[in-house]
């Protein structure tokens, strides 16, 4: 078999380079992002994260996040572990690279890039 006729042949589906790709591409399409909120109990502020946080999820990731919301009221011990400063406060752990977003949360822009999604 001459070179000509190999690539006249379509690629088996596990030598297919695109193969490859598409199997990335679907993995990056399932993985699950971890967040974690940091709110000051009942504050206006917190309360508005928590809600545009959870909605932006449900809209953009539906079933594939993991929101975890950290009350430094209940649990400041936790503010240390996160170096964490100011209220509200998310920070992406996963997928790579951890992000951090501060305040208050009303720029779904910029949440919608931090999180890039």
């Amino acid at each position: 078999m001459s070179i000509f006729d190999r690539k006249s042949q379509p690629p088996s589906s596990h030598q297919s380079p695109n193969q490859e790709v598409l199997d990335y591409l679907a993995k990056q399409e399932m993985e699950t992002y971890v967040l974690r909120l940091y709110v000051a109990s009942n504050s206006l502020r917190s309360m508005r994260a928590i809600q545009r946080i959870q909605k932006l999820c449900e809209e953009r990731l539906p079933g594939r996040y993991e929101l975890e919301i950290v009350d430094i009221y209940q649990d400041p011990e936790r503010l240390e572990q996160d170096q964490v400063f100011a209220v509200p406060t998310l920070i992406k752990q996963l997928p790579p690279p951890l992000q951090r977003l501060i305040g208050d949360m009303t720029d779904m822009d910029k949440l919608i890039s931090c999180l890039d999604i």
